[in-house]
């Protein structure tokens, strides 16, 4: 599925569920969604951090396997995290797809060097 079809479905849901906050006349609004997004976004991604650390604990230091509930989990919180970009590039009006291959281009460049050969 194309991203952009990702990102109207995911704008689709917001306006359907959580209409306030697209409900944008000012500067002030603007900068209240932008922080809600940073706001769940770190929390988000705090949650996907906290289980990888209990996987390092669970199976670096206690010497146990990877349960794969915790694998779950992660999955879980890393498709939170990636709607939560989702809305934050809605918000920014950002095409993800356009975006994302300029910056794809910006570091091949950048990381050259750790390329083999």
């Amino acid at each position: 599925m194309d991203i952009k079809v990702l990102q109207e479905m995911q704008k689709q849901f917001d306006l359907e569920y959580f209409p306030g906050f697209w409900q944008i006349n000012d500067d002030k609004d603007f900068l209240n969604s932008l922080k809600h997004i940073a706001i769940a976004l770190a929390g988000e991604v705090g949650e996907f951090s906290n289980i990888v650390k209990k996987i390092d604990r669970i199976a670096m230091n206690l010497g146990r396997e990877i349960d794969s509930k915790y694998v779950e989990m992660l999955k879980d919180e890393l498709i939170d995290i990636f709607i939560y970009v989702l809305i934050g590039a809605n918000l920014l009006g950002i095409d993800l797809d356009k975006e994302y291959l300029k910056r794809l281009e910006y570091n091949k460049k950048r990381f050259s060097r750790f390329k083999d050969g």
